[in-house]
C-alpha cells in the first residue's frame, strides 16, 4: 500500500509540473509584452532631435515672477525662432506647431517671403532645396491663468518626414503668480516651524506640555488645510492657512519652552532654598562653637 501511495504521489507531481511550467511561460510572455509596451510609450513621448534643420535663434520673452524663471500667469509671451541649414538630403518636410498659450498664433516666412498665418495645430510644408537663408517663425500668446504652479508648452515644433517625426523646438516653462509663490513660501516656513515645535515638545520631558500639544495639533490642521487649498487651486486660502499654521506652531513652541522654563525655575528655586538653609545652618554652627569657646 505504501509503495502504491508513493507511486501515485509521484505521478500526480509529474502531471502538475507541465501545468506550472505552462503558467510560468504565460506569465513570462505577459510581462515581456508589458515591458515592450512601456518602452514603446517612452519612445513615443521623447522624439529625436531633427538632423535635417538647425535652430539658429530661439528667443522667448515673457514676464517672470520674483527671481524665478517661471512665467507670470496672464502675461504676454513672444517667441522668435530662426531655422537654417535645411538638409538637401530630403526634398521636403512638414513643420507642425503646437502651443498651450491662450489666444496663441504666429507667422512663418521663408527667405523673407510674405508671412503665412499659423495657429496651434497648424502645419507648414518646407521644400528644402528652395530654402537659401532660412525660415523665421514668430509666435505669441498669453500665459494661462493658474491657481497653482502648472507646466505649459509655450511652443512645440516637430518636423515630419516620409520616414519619421523629429523634434525641432520644445519650449516648456512653469506658469505661476506672486500669490502662488507667496503661498508656497509661507507653507514651507510653516512646515519648518511645525517641525521645530514638535522637536521642542518631544524634548520637554518631565513637564506638562498638554497645551503645547493641543496648539501643535491645531498648527498641523492649518498646515494640511493650506496644502489642500493649494492643491485645489486656491492660493489665497492656502496663504491664510499657512500663516495660521506658522503662528500656531510658534505658540506651541513657546508653550513648551515656558513649561520647561517653569520646571527649571522650580528646580533652581529649590536649590536656592537649600543653599540658604545650608548657609544658615553653617552660620548657626559656627556661632555655637564660638559661644562654647567663649568667643563672642
Amino acid at each position: 500500500m505504501l509503495k502504491k501511495k508513493r507511486f501515485l504521489e509521484r505521478k500526480s507531481v509529474k502531471k502538475a509540473l507541465p501545468k506550472k511550467l505552462l503558467s510560468f511561460l504565460i506569465l513570462g510572455f505577459f510581462l515581456m509584452a508589458l515591458c515592450m509596451s512601456v518602452s514603446d510609450a517612452k519612445e513615443s513621448t521623447s522624439l529625436q532631435k531633427s538632423p535635417f534643420v538647425n535652430v539658429e535663434i530661439l528667443d522667448p520673452k515673457y514676464d517672470h515672477v520674483y527671481e524665478t524663471e517661471m512665467v507670470k500667469n496672464g502675461s504676454e509671451v513672444s517667441i522668435k525662432v530662426i531655422l537654417t541649414n535645411f538638409s538637401k538630403e530630403i526634398d521636403k518636410s512638414t513643420l507642425i506647431f503646437y502651443s498651450e498659450l491662450e489666444e496663441e498664433g504666429g507667422h512663418i516666412s521663408v527667405d523673407g517671403s510674405p508671412a503665412e498665418v499659423l495657429k496651434s495645430g497648424s502645419s507648414y510644408t518646407v521644400e528644402h532645396k528652395k530654402v537659401e537663408k532660412g525660415v523665421v517663425v514668430a509666435w505669441s500668446g498669453t500665459a494661462p491663468e493658474v491657481g497653482k504652479q502648472e507646466p505649459c508648452t509655450l511652443l512645440n515644433i516637430t518636423q515630419e518626414t516620409t520616414e519619421k517625426v523629429y523634434s525641432v523646438v520644445d519650449i516648456k516653462e512653469d506658469v505661476t503668480s506672486e500669490i502662488i509663490e507667496a503661498a508656497l513660501d509661507a507653507w514651507h516656513k510653516a512646515k519648518e516651524a511645525v517641525e521645530n515645535a514638535n522637536w521642542t515638545i518631544a524634548n520637554a520631558t518631565g513637564v506638562d506640555v498638554s497645551e503645547a500639544r493641543r496648539t501643535l495639533k491645531l498648527a498641523n490642521e492649518y498646515l494640511n488645510n493650506s496644502r489642500d487649498s493649494y492643491g485645489g487651486g486656491r492660493p489665497e486660502e492656502a496663504l491664510e492657512e499657512a500663516k495660521k499654521a506658522l503662528a500656531s506652531a510658534g505658540d506651541a513652541k513657546k508653550f513648551a519652552e515656558g513649561a520647561k522654563a517653569t520646571q527649571e525655575f522650580g528646580i533652581y528655586g529649590i536649590l536656592a532654598v537649600v543653599m540658604i538653609i545650608v548657609v544658615v545652618v553653617c552660620v548657626f554652627l559656627i556661632m555655637q562653637r564660638r559661644r562654647k569657646r567663649g568667643i563672642y
